[in-house]
């Protein structure tokens, strides 16, 4: 019998959420009169003529003209609440769009699978159609539970205190009127008389129009005292302003403002309105005040848009207190972010889910949030365009660090391009003197492309090292960078050996490991400034990693010093940046590296790089 009230519930459930219910409320009072009108028909044979066994199991229902009616209605409505869901969720933003699309996904699978009940009744079998589409309302009901406590589709606590609420104010009012009748029994007549039923009549008045305070009261006493346990409201308010003091980012300030939106205030459809380009760094001017996501920190660039210079920013300004009743952001109030004379952004705050209205308490509490958020607001986005500032310091000096690497590189880089250089003019000397031998032209040729190709190699290589590229991520053989990362380097003085195992390629950036390596090398031949060894080993350990070892015979490093090497800034030679460790650091970590260090003060030190295979 309760199917027959699926149909209005599933509609007024949607409008509820999304905040049609008064508008239409007469539409959705009509149709539970109509499922009320089925209930009533269900027990006439009109509805269920009688019952009969099928499938050799159960007895089932013989459906009357009016079940067939009941039928039509039932998928009809549901149709057209699947549609409203739908056409909301396609207009919907952020998390919004999220609760929206599982209600209706729910839905429509709990509609599509429970609806097979209905075959039975028609005589379409099988007879384990009832558990089939049993588990279309298990699948339902979970999908709607993961919404409510990942998307906050609804606020659980509040629907517990609102059911207990209505319980109380029921069994406190009707106690009352039992009692009523008890003292009128008792001392003026035990006759249903008049005076009785005139008394009643104005008891149920008083009932009527108290009812509601009366349920709020319980509501909200159970909210504060039972379910939250020795909870202080307005503690919890006061205690939300100084945390957003104590926030300068501004997805953290944002998740502190909206977590207490929806777990201190508990309000419906919470937003945050700040100007457009309020996170750029590039100065860009706003004309409009956007929500910012409560999901992602970000702003809503398809979502409610409110002008700098609107009506309401100019009365928000004015008047310095919030508004209630902003029917165009559908807010029940809204409170401005002020600093000074400047509207840094204000709060869109729907009704408090627990129905009771804003107090003046409230206000002045929210306001006081408001005015601690807007100081923060505006701190968050000098510390935002500090940080990009750095960052591209950083990202320059960076740069300059690989520039300093090559101006070390240079003389040896000139002295390997001399080289070839000599042999080809002295060649090309020969050349005019030489009789024309066709086999000499031939041996002359090879000479001169084979030293300009290696001319251009070197120009190539530190040409790459040089270069800004976007990152990649390829198949890298260590090996070959290793060797590539050596031929950028002519020292004398230095005795360069390798010892290179059978090593699988690793994931990452051919560039940045070749920076990684370049580095590597140039630290250690700086520490071997009369002369040592360098060697470069690779090879696999017993736990399956690349390992790469960069050693020297230097100088090596003191104990005390150790710690500080990978350190932006830090350099121990008066003309380093002191970036080149910190770099190669960075990078392999964001490889999903390690690297370790050894050193012994004059015997040098060796740099271990350990990478997942």
């Amino acid at each position: 019998m309760g199917v027959v009230f699926i149909p209005p519930t599933y509609i007024h459930f949607n409008y509820l959420l999304l905040g049609y219910a008064q508008k239409y409320r007469f539409f959705v009072r009509g149709n539970y009169l109509i499922s009320l009108f089925f209930l009533l028909a269900n027990l006439t044979p009109f509805f269920v003529a009688h019952t009969s066994p099928k499938f050799g199991l159960n007895y089932y229902t013989d459906p009357g003209f009016l079940y067939f009616l009941f039928v039509v209605y039932f998928f009809a409505l549901s149709l057209f609440g699947l549609a409203v869901l739908f056409w909301a969720q396609k207009h919907a933003t952020g998390n919004r769009k999220k609760q929206l699309a599982l209600l209706f996904w729910a839905s429509l699978l709990g509609y599509s699978i429970g609806g097979t009940n209905f075959n039975l009744a028609f005589g379409l079998g099988p007879a384990y159609l009832p558990m089939i589409g049993n588990i279309g309302v298990v699948i339902y009901a979970l999908v709607v539970a993961y919404a409510i406590t990942k998307h906050r589709l609804m606020n659980i606590s509040v629907i517990i205190s609102r059911a207990a609420a209505e319980l109380l104010a029921t069994f406190f009012l009707g106690v009352g009127y039992v009692l009523f009748i008890w003292l009128y029994r008792t001392f003026i007549s035990t006759s249903l008389d008049v005076l009785f039923i005139v008394l009643s009549i104005m008891y149920g008045i008083f009932v009527e129009q108290s009812y509601s305070s009366f349920r709020i009261f319980f509501q909200t006493t159970s909210d504060k005292l039972f379910l939250r346990g020795a909870y202080n409201y307005y503690q919890a308010l006061a205690d939300a302003s100084s945390r957003v003091g104590s926030k300068l980012s501004l997805p953290d300030l944002l998740k502190v403002l909206y977590d207490t939106f929806y777990d201190v205030i508990e309000v419906a459809n919470p937003r945050i309105f700040l100007p457009e380009h309020f996170t750029d760094t590039d100065n860009r001017t706003s004309t409009d005040y956007v929500v910012y996501d409560p999901a992602t920190y970000l702003p809503q660039t398809e979502g409610q848009r409110v002008k700098l210079d609107s009506v309401m920013t100019e009365v928000l300004i004015k008047q310095r207190e919030p508004l209630t009743g902003v029917e165009a952001l559908k807010a029940a109030l809204v409170v401005p972010c002020l600093l000074e004379d400047r509207l840094i952004g204000f709060f869109a705050l729907g009704a408090k889910l627990a129905e009771e209205p804003y107090t003046e308490e409230d206000k002045r509490l929210i306001k006081v949030l408001a005015n601690q958020a807007a100081i923060t607001l505006d701190h968050s986005r000098s510390y935002g365009k500090i940080k990009a500032d750095l960052e591209a310091t950083e990202h320059q000096l960076e740069r300059s660090q690989r520039l300093a690497s090559l101006g070390t590189l240079t003389a040896g880089v000139t002295h390997e391009i001399r080289n070839p250089l000599t042999v080809i003019r002295a060649e090309t000397e020969r050349l005019a003197k030489h009789q024309i031998d066709p086999e000499y032209l031939k041996q002359y040729s090879a000479l001169v492309l084979k030293h300009v190709d290696r001319i251009a190699g070197i120009v190539q290589r530190m040409l790459g090292l040089a270069k800004e590229k976007k990152r990649q991520e390829l198949d890298v053989d260590l090996n070959d960078l290793i060797k590539t990362s050596l031929s950028c380097f002519f020292v004398s003085n230095v005795k360069f050996k390798t010892e290179l195992g059978q090593i699988p390629a690793i994931k990452g950036d051919p560039d940045e490991l070749q920076e990684v390596f370049v580095n590597l090398i140039q630290n250690a031949l700086d520490a071997m400034p009369e002369g040592g060894e360098l060697t470069l080993r690779s090879f696999k350990d017993d736990g399956g990693h690349v390992v790469i070892e960069v050693a020297d015979t230097g100088k090596g490093i003191p104990e005390e010093n150790r710690e500080k090497i990978f350190d932006p800034f830090y350099s121990t030679r008066h003309e380093g940046v002191g970036l080149g460790l910190s770099i190669v650091y960075r990078i392999v970590r964001e490889h999903g590296g390690d690297i370790k260090v050894d050193s012994t003060v004059g015997r040098g030190s060796t740099f271990r790089l350990i990478f997942s295979a």
